[in-house]
C-alpha cells in the first residue's frame, strides 16, 4: 500500500509539474516541442535518483553500523569478568612466544648474524680506503692529461697562425699569454717553475717555426 501510494503521488507531481510548463512556456507549446521534453526528462531523472540514491545511501549506512557494532563487540568490556579458560589460553600463548624467540636465537644464522654484520662493515671500510687513497693519484693523473691536452691544443692554435702565407700578424707573447691563462684556469700550473718550464717550452717552439718558416717577430 506505501509503495502504490509513493508512486500514485509521484506521478501527481509529474503532471503538475507538466502542466505548469505548459502554461509558462513563452511558444504556446505544444506536446512534442524541446521544452516539454527536456522538462520531462529532468523530472523523471529526479524520481528514479530520489528512489536509486536513497536506497543506496540507506544500505551504504546499514554496512557501516554493522561493522561499527561488529568491531565495537571484539574489544573485551572492563566490567566484564574473564573467563579461566582465556586467561590459560593467554598464558600458554605466551609461552609459545617465548619458546619461539629462544629457538630463533639458538638457530646457527642467528648466531652468526653479528659476524656477518662485522664483516660487511670491515668490507665496507676497506672498499673506502683504497678509494680514498687512489683518490690523489687519479687527480693527478687526470690534472696531467689535462695538461698535454691543453699544450697540444695551444701547439695546434700556434701552428695554425703561423703557416706559410698567412696575413694574421700575431704576436708570441700573446700567444703566450694565452696558453698562460688556459693552463691557470685548468689548474694545471701549481708553481712558478711550472711556469716558467711552460714558457721555455713555448720560447723553443717559436725558434723552431721561425727556422721553418723564416718568419720575422
Amino acid at each position: 500500500m506505501r509503495l502504490s501510494s509513493t508512486k500514485m503521488q509521484a506521478r501527481k507531481m509529474l503532471f503538475a509539474a507538466i502542466l505548469s510548463i505548459c502554461a509558462l512556456s513563452s511558444k504556446k507549446i505544444s506536446i512534442y516541442n524541446e521544452e516539454m521534453i527536456v522538462a520531462r526528462c529532468f523530472i523523471g531523472f529526479i524520481i528514479l535518483s530520489r528512489k536509486s540514491l536513497g536506497k543506496t545511501f540507506k544500505v551504504t549506512l546499514d554496512d557501516r553500523i554493522q561493522a561499527i557494532q561488529e568491531e565495537s563487540q571484539q574489544f573485551p568490556n572492563p566490567n566484564e569478568v574473564v573467563p579461566p579458560e582465556s586467561n590459560e589460553q593467554q598464558r600458554l600463548l605466551r609461552i609459545r612466544l617465548r619458546i619461539c624467540g629462544t629457538v630463533v636465537e639458538s638457530l646457527p644464522m642467528a648466531r652468526c648474524a653479528p659476524k656477518c654484520e662485522k664483516t660487511v662493515q670491515a668490507l665496507l671500510c676497506r672498499n673506502l680506503n683504497v678509494k680514498s687513497a687512489t683518490l690523489p693519484n687519479a687527480t693527478s693523473s687526470r690534472r696531467i692529461r689535462l695538461q698535454d691536452d691543453l699544450v697540444k691544443g695551444f701547439h695546434f692554435s700556434v701552428s695554425e697562425r703561423f703557416v706559410p702565407g698567412c696575413t694574421l700578424n700575431a704576436s708570441i707573447v700573446e700567444l703566450i699569454r694565452e696558453g698562460l691563462v688556459v693552463l691557470r684556469m685548468g689548474g694545471s700550473l701549481k708553481n712558478k717553475k711550472a711556469e716558467l718550464n711552460l714558457i721555455n717550452m713555448l720560447t723553443e717552439e717559436r725558434i723552431q717555426y721561425q727556422d721553418d718558416y723564416g718568419r720575422c717577430f
